[in-house]
C-alpha cells in the first residue's frame, strides 16, 4: 500500500510580537552585561604578568581572555575599540621602581581609579599552601559572584562610595528570581579593612555537599575502635569538645559542623542535591589574592580633573588655576581642530576649481600598435597581373620568364 502523507496538526507557530519581545529581551540582557580587558601597560615583571593572566581568568567569562597587547598600542586604541566589542571596564596594570599599581577605568568617559598593590599572591602561590587544591573545571563558563564587606553606606566618604559602586559593576548583577543555583560557582569577595583603609579582594570556588550529620559521628561510625570517653562526664561532652584533650580531632575548628554553613536549597543543584534538602556550603579558594589601596580618582578615563588624592591636597586657589589651563588647553584644542577642517575644505574647493578650469584637450587619434600592424605593409604594392590559360605562375621572381604548355611541357631549343 501506498503511503499516506501526515497531516500537519501541530501548531509551532510563534506570533511575530513574541518573537520580537524575546529579541529585545536577549539584546537588552547582552548589552547590560559589563565586559572587561585586562591590559598591561609599560615594562613589567614577569610576576605582574603572571597576575595579569590570574585577573584575567576572576573577570571571565566576559573578558578578552586571549588578549595581545603590544608595547606600540596606545589606551586611545583600546578606546576605540571597546565601543563596538561593548566593553565597559579597562583593568590596567602598570609599574614604577617604587610600587605597582591597577587602575580601573570605566569607558568611554570615566571616571578612573588608581589603587597601589600592597601585596598580592598568584594563583599558582594559593595552590601550592592547599593539600587538595581546586581543578579549573567548568566554572569559569559562568561569571563570579561579588560580596562586599564592611561597605556600609550611612556616613561613608564620596571616594569609598564610589570604590563599592565600581566593584559591583565590573560584575554582572544576579537576579534572585531568575538565578540558577548551577551557575553560582564563583564568588569575589572584597573587604574593606577601615584600620589600614585597604581594600582586600579574594577569589572562592563555590561547592555545595548534601549534610548527613555531625561529623564526629559519622567518623566514631566508620571506625572499629571505641573512642576513649574515660574523662567525660556525660557523651554529649565528646560532640561539644569540653573535655577534648589539645590536639584532638574536636579541638581543630571545622567549618562544616557549623550550623551556618547549612542551608535549603530552593532550586536543583544536581544529581545529589535536590530541590528542598539540605545542604553545606563550601568555600576553596582559588587565587589570585590582591590588596589594594585607593590613591587617586580622575573624572574622565586615565585623565581629567583629580577628583581625589591620598597624600597631595591642594587648595581652592590651586584647583582653580588648574581648571582654567585646562579649560583654555581644550579651547586652544577645538580651535586648532576648526583650523584644519576649514584648511581642508579650502583646498577641496581649490582643487575643483582648478579641474574646472582645466582647457579640455582634443582626442588624440589612435595610432596603430606594432603588434597590430601586419607584415604585408611594409612591402611596395605591385601591379596586379593577368595570366591567361596555360600560363604556370612560379612566384614572385621577375628574372624567371612564363612557361607555356602546362606541367609537364619541356623547353628544348
Amino acid at each position: 500500500m501506498a503511503k499516506t502523507r501526515r497531516k500537519k496538526k501541530r501548531t509551532h507557530a510563534v506570533s511575530e510580537e513574541n518573537t520580537n519581545g524575546a529579541k529585545k529581551n536577549v539584546k537588552s540582557s547582552s548589552t547590560n552585561v559589563p565586559k572587561t580587558f585586562v591590559v598591561k601597560r609599560g615594562k613589567l615583571s614577569h610576576l605582574v604578568k603572571s597576575l595579569t593572566e590570574d585577573v584575567r581568568k576572576i573577570m571571565e567569562p566576559n573578558t578578552a581572555s586571549k588578549l595581545k597587547d603590544s608595547k606600540s598600542n596606545k589606551l586611545k586604541d583600546f578606546i576605540n575599540v571597546a565601543g563596538p566589542l561593548g566593553v565597559s571596564h579597562f583593568l590596567l596594570f602598570s609599574a614604577t621602581e617604587n610600587a605597582k599599581y591597577l587602575k580601573i577605568c570605566k569607558t568611554p568617559r570615566g571616571p578612573t581609579l588608581t589603587f597601589r598593590i600592597d601585596k598580592y599572591s598568584l594563583e599558582r602561590d594559593v595552590k601550592k599552601a592547599q593539600k587538595n587544591p581546586k581543578s579549573r573545571g567548568k566554572s569559569f563558563l559562568n561569571p563570579a559572584l561579588v560580596v562586599l564587606n564592611n561597605f556600609s553606606t550611612a556616613g561613608q566618604e564620596s571616594e569609598k562610595k564610589l570604590c563599592a559602586l565600581t566593584f559591583q559593576n565590573i560584575f554582572p548583577a544576579v537576579n534572585v528570581k531568575k538565578a540558577k543555583l548551577s551557575s553560582c560557582k564563583r564568588v569575589v569577595l572584597v573587604d574593606h579593612d577601615k584600620e589600614t583603609n585597604l581594600y582586600r579582594l579574594r577569589h572562592f570556588h563555590v561547592d555545595a555537599k548534601p549534610a548527613k550529620g555531625d561529623r564526629k559521628l559519622r567518623k566514631m561510625l566508620k571506625s572499629r575502635e571505641v573512642p576513649d570517653m574515660g574523662r567525660m562526664a556525660d557523651i554529649s561532652e565528646f560532640f561539644t569538645g569540653a573535655a577534648s584533650s589539645p590536639g584532638s580531632d574536636s579541638d581543630v575548628s571545622d567549618s562544616e559542623d557549623d550550623p551556618k554553613t547549612k542551608v535549603q536549597l530552593a532550586q536543583d543543584l544536581d544529581r545529589v542535591n535536590k530541590a528542598k534538602s539540605t545542604a553545606k556550603i563550601l568555600l576553596k579558594e582559588l587565587g589570585p589574592r590582591l590588596d589594594l589601596e585607593l590613591v587617586k580618582v580622575e573624572e574622565g578615563a586615565c585623565e581629567g580633573r583629580v577628583l581625589f588624592h591620598q597624600y597631595v591636597e591642594k587648595t581652592v586657589e590651586e584647583v582653580k588655576t588648574q581648571d582654567e589651563l585646562r579649560a583654555q588647553k581644550e579651547q586652544l584644542k577645538t580651535k586648532r581642530r576648526k583650523e584644519q577642517e576649514e584648511n581642508v575644505k579650502r583646498k577641496e574647493r581649490e582643487k575643483e576649481r582648478k579641474e574646472r578650469e582645466k582647457p579640455k584637450k582634443r582626442p588624440r587619434l589612435r595610432e596603430k600598435n606594432d603588434d597590430e600592424k601586419n607584415d604585408d605593409d611594409d612591402w611596395p604594392e605591385e601591379p596586379a597581373k593577368e595570366y591567361k590559360e596555360g600560363d604556370v605562375y612560379e612566384g614572385d621572381n621577375k628574372n624567371k620568364s612564363k612557361k607555356k604548355g602546362g606541367f609537364g611541357s619541356s623547353n628544348k631549343r
